[in-house]
């Protein structure tokens, strides 16, 4: 069995464990592949699983209503008759340097977002436990990587429309609110701004980003790209 067949293989194993999570893994290591179709039914699937009940959980930071039981005792309860085979959640996705060429090499910014030494001792103990990898929410990560795929498709209308999802649903304060990584989400919103050619847009994202947090933030490196972008027109 070649290597790649047997490694898109081993996926299978892990695809229930929740809904998205492993599933846009798997999505990303088909888009950085080349294997851009069969991404696309990847992420499809996902999306069709997307009910509105999905709980994002992530292992490292807590949102409003993370640790209390009886938001996943409501949310079961809601769901259960109607998707009993599709888990009411949504873990972050990861990846770790050593996967680097399995994530869109924007993400590679998110495993190297310490400026310098002094940043990177600044981070908590949980922080060190993250930081170095790349970490961002499972719905966030969806519509970025469609925008991706179906721009690599050339399938512009999709693209587009993934586009605009993504961008409603980080800077929507209901949606938001729900979302683990903020930066994080804010500078794939970012990138694909400049990806549209809109440079000042994207680094009016990235000021957003740093809003959220001015240290240990791979939004540091994308104003300073991005200007020089700009500085080179």
């Amino acid at each position: 069995m070649p290597a790649f067949i047997k490694t898109i293989s081993r996926f299978q194993v892990s695809l229930n464990t929740d809904l998205a999570s492993s599933r846009l893994k798997l999505a990303s290591v088909l888009y950085c592949s080349g294997n851009l179709n069969a991404a696309a039914r990847v992420l499809a699937d996902v999306e069709r699983m997307y009910h509105s009940k999905v709980k994002a959980v992530c292992g490292f930071i807590d949102t409003e209503g993370d640790k209390d039981p009886q938001v996943f005792a409501h949310m079961i309860s809601d769901t259960c008759d109607t998707v009993l085979s599709e888990p009411p959640f949504a873990f972050c996705v990861r990846f770790i340097r050593q996967e680097a060429q399995c994530a869109p090499y924007i993400l590679w910014f998110e495993m190297n977002r310490g400026m310098t030494e002094e940043e990177v001792a600044q981070r908590s103990h949980v922080e060190k436990r993250w930081m170095d990898s790349a970490e961002i929410d499972a719905r966030t990560f969806l519509h970025y990587l469609q925008y991706l795929t179906y721009g690599g498709l050339g399938e512009r209308n999709k693209q587009l429309h993934s586009f605009e999802i993504l961008e409603s649903y980080i800077l929507n304060i209901r949606t938001a609110i729900d979302i683990h990584h903020g930066e994080t989400a804010l500078n794939l919103l970012g990138h694909c701004h400049e990806m549209e050619g809109d440079y000042q847009r994207a680094l009016f994202i990235y000021d957003i980003s740093l809003l959220v947090t001015n240290k240990n933030n791979a939004a540091n490196w994308h104003v300073q790209r991005v200007q020089r972008l700009i500085s080179n027109l």
